[in-house]
C-alpha cells in the first residue's frame, strides 16, 4: 500500500533542499519526494517504506525534524475507456479480388510432319 509521509524540515537553504531530498531517495520503497516551500515540509511517498528508519537518517542532518503526517494514499480510480463501436464487416463477394493473380496458360502445339518438306 503506498503511503505519504509528510516531515517537517528547516528547509532554509537549497543545499539543505537537495541534501534532504537525496536522503529521503535512497531509502528503500520510495517512489517520489517532492518539497513543499510555503510550509517546509518534505513530502515522501512510496511503498513499504520504513518511517523509523527514514526519520533517523534524517535527524542525522537535521536535528528539529519532525513527521506531520502518515497517511495511506488511495489510487485513483481507473476510468474504463470507451470500446469503439467495430466496423461493420462487408459479406458481399467483391469483383476484382487483388489477391488472386491470372496467369495466361500456353499450350504446345504439334504439327504433324510433312513429307514435302524438304529442310528435315
Amino acid at each position: 500500500m503506498k503511503k505519504k509521509i509528510v516531515i517537517d524540515l528547516p528547509l532554509n537553504s537549497e543545499k539543505c533542499r537537495s541534501k534532504a531530498m537525496e536522503i529521503a531517495v535512497r531509502s528503500a520503497g520510495v517512489l517520489s519526494v517532492s518539497i513543499d516551500k510555503e510550509k517546509g515540509h518534505l513530502v515522501v511517498i512510496g511503498i513499504g517504506v520504513d518511517f523509523y528508519k527514514l526519520m533517523e537518517c534524517i535527524r542525522k542532518k537535521f536535528k528539529c525534524s519532525r513527521i506531520v503526517s502518515i497517511e495511506e494514499v488511495k489510487p485513483d480510480p481507473v476510468k474504463p475507456t470507451p470500446v469503439p463501436d467495430p466496423q461493420p464487416i462487408c459479406n458481399c463477394p467483391s469483383i476484382c479480388n487483388p489477391c488472386v493473380q491470372y496467369y495466361p496458360t500456353y499450350q504446345p502445339v504439334y504439327e504433324q510432319c510433312n513429307p514435302s518438306c524438304l529442310i528435315m
